[in-house]
């Protein structure tokens, strides 16, 4: 009996061990220290010529190419009027969380520090555009409710594993994803992997907006730790937008009715795209659209109006 009762209490103590020790490295790893500024302007590689206005004349009204927009996302594309932004209560919006890291420019990592084991339980985010901080929360809490207050930074939580930081994002509010009139609802949520690399750091973005999106959308940008670098003020001085609008009642807010934004065939004209492929969605993103991209464009050589 005695045999019996030890042979069960070691047992199940060598199952606690085992237990212990297999939640004991994700509970207790300490995570990598990003704290310092970080410089992307001369790494960003994707869509460059989209990002920086001086590389390549920034985003274009009408191009859809590489989002993976449904039809509820491309008719309130097609709506936007650039002019919008002059508005008061729009002038200075910051770059959205969604967006942000996107665009060119440094930023900075400031690390939360618990008072009592002065362990990191979350970083500040920065220097960003427009001068909106984000805070990325370590410490295992709970993401609000949903009726909790949307922001433009949102509610960021993050886990470490390795030298990989995965950050859940939501309670955003409804912010642009590329400068040309494309937007995530305020449904929509972001992840995000920081993965570090000695002073480089790669950022890995996943949209994920059903209202908008087909499909997530990703993207990636990279920068790197230069303590070197300034993080200058960014202040945003609002102006008389009856001096831009002259033409526009008092009020009024710029935007396109649908089938009336004259812009929107411009893009595929200009660079010879088929309209139907300027148009996005989850099907032009994958290789096998090259045929059918192909298909049009023999279509399109052949007819009429193009022999003009």
């Amino acid at each position: 009996m005695n045999h019996h009762v030890t042979r069960a209490t070691l047992t199940g103590l060598l199952a606690l061990f085992v237990l212990g020790s297999a939640a004991t490295p994700a509970a207790a790893q300490q995570p990598m220290d990003l704290q310092g500024v970080w410089n992307h302007n001369g790494l960003m590689v994707e869509d460059r010529a989209i990002i920086m206005n001086a590389t390549g004349g920034g985003a274009r009204i009408g191009d859809y190419t590489g989002f993976p927009l449904n039809d509820a996302g491309r008719q309130q594309t097609d709506s936007w009027m650039a002019s919008r932004m002059e508005l008061p209560e729009h002038q200075c919006h910051p770059h959205p969380a969604q967006y942000t890291l996107w665009g060119p420019g440094n930023f900075r990592f400031t690390n939360i520090l618990d008072p009592l084991s002065n362990g990191i339980i979350g970083v500040v985010m920065d220097g960003l555009n427009g001068d909106m901080r984000r805070t990325i929360w370590f410490d295992g809490r709970p993401h609000p409710p949903e009726y909790a207050r949307h922001t433009w930074a949102g509610f960021s939580t993050g886990v470490w594993d390795g030298n990989q930081l995965t950050v859940t994002t939501t309670h955003l509010k409804e912010g642009w994803v590329n400068r040309n009139g494309i937007h995530m609802s305020d449904h929509g949520t972001l992840r995000e992997h920081f993965i570090r690399h000695d002073d480089y750091l790669t950022v890995i973005f996943i949209v994920n907006d059903p209202e908008h999106f087909e499909e997530p959308f990703i993207r990636t940008t990279q920068a790197k730790f230069d303590p070197s670098t300034l993080i200058g003020v960014d202040e945003c001085q609002p102006f008389d937008t009856n001096i831009v609008n002259v033409d526009q009642p008092p009020g009024f807010v710029p935007h396109w009715l649908p089938g009336q934004n004259p812009q929107l065939t411009e893009f595929g004209v200009m660079f010879g795209v088929p309209q139907e492929a300027t148009r996005g969605g989850a099907k032009t993103l994958y290789p096998e659209y090259i045929l059918e991209l192909k298909r049009m464009i023999d279509a399109q050589q052949k007819s009429p109006a193009s022999s003009r």
